[in-house]
């Protein structure tokens, strides 16, 4: 699943190629990929809009039209591709055609993705609104919170791993991250959430930003069928610590492989030790 910088890469590539384009009409050939809206509603509020901006929350994309946010989840395998006028492939569901003769497809091989459509408002009033309103604030957001992550993982009885993959406590990280992150921080990923201490979570957040944001520089992780916008590959996978690797780039023992709440989770029983507070 594209994570918190794969979607970062998709939106400053779309932002570089759809900006100002109005579009002419829009195609849905999978219908239920649209969720809040009737689909021949849908269709006809975009006809005539143009896209203003491209934002973020956690992994959704937030397209903003000059009446609307377009807000949209790639889920396992969705991606915006920009074409010209090639043949329609049978994995393309939603084609948004603008004026200039270009269109934007979505396509998405599993049909996971989901597209809402919401009135012109404020932000955080969007925020409160379903899907986004099961959203934390990623490390990057102005509303984050130290304090308010702190305070969930002290009274969850989760693991670290788990809780760092739900997206009401902090948003935008995904399976391939906290390993790295917990590598980092020298955290057992079976540590119950609540066993950590402020200098542990303050670890977390800082590697958390670390990573992402040298993720977001060399433009994701390319692991299985995740390409951005004209196919821009990620190299951040070029660079991984613990993900995926055989030893230890600390200590040159074998990495142990587990599973974490059903994750497939990369560790080092040397470097990373399970906190216990008895």
């Amino acid at each position: 699943m594209p994570e918190l910088p794969e979607v970062e890469t998709v939106r400053n590539t779309l932002k570089k190629n759809i900006l100002n384009k109005k579009i002419k009409e829009v195609k849905v050939y999978f219908e239920k990929i649209i969720r809040n809206v009737q689909v021949d509603l849908f269709k006809e509020k975009l006809k005539g809009q143009e896209f203003v901006d491209i934002l973020r929350r956690g992994k959704y994309l937030i397209f903003e039209l000059n009446d609307y946010y377009l807000v949209s989840h790639l889920r396992m395998e969705g991606k915006y591709n920009l074409m010209q006028q090639e043949e329609l492939s049978k994995h393309e569901h939603v084609v948004f055609s603008f004026l200039d003769g270009t269109n934007l497809r979505y396509h998405d091989v599993r049909k996971f993705g989901t597209m809402d459509l919401f009135p012109k408002m404020d932000l955080l009033d969007l925020y409160k609104l379903d899907p986004l309103k099961r959203v934390a604030p990623d490390p990057f957001e102005e509303d984050f919170s130290f304090d308010d992550v702190l305070n969930k993982l002290l009274r969850s009885k989760k693991p670290i791993k788990t809780a760092l993959l739900d997206q009401q406590i902090i948003s935008g990280i995904g399976n391939i991250y906290v390993d790295e992150i917990l590598f980092m921080s020298g955290i057992h990923p079976l540590t119950l959430a609540s066993n950590l201490d402020m200098k542990n979570v303050r670890d977390i957040i800082q590697n958390s930003k670390t990573v992402l944001t040298r993720a977001i520089t060399l433009g994701g992780t390319t692991i299985k069928s995740f390409t951005s916008s004209h196919s821009i590959s990620g190299r951040f996978q070029n660079e991984l610590l613990v993900h995926t690797k055989e030893d230890c780039p600390n200590c040159s023992k074998k990495l142990v492989k587990i599973k974490v709440g059903g994750r497939t989770s990369y560790i080092c029983e040397e470097c990373q030790k399970m906190i216990d507070k008895n």
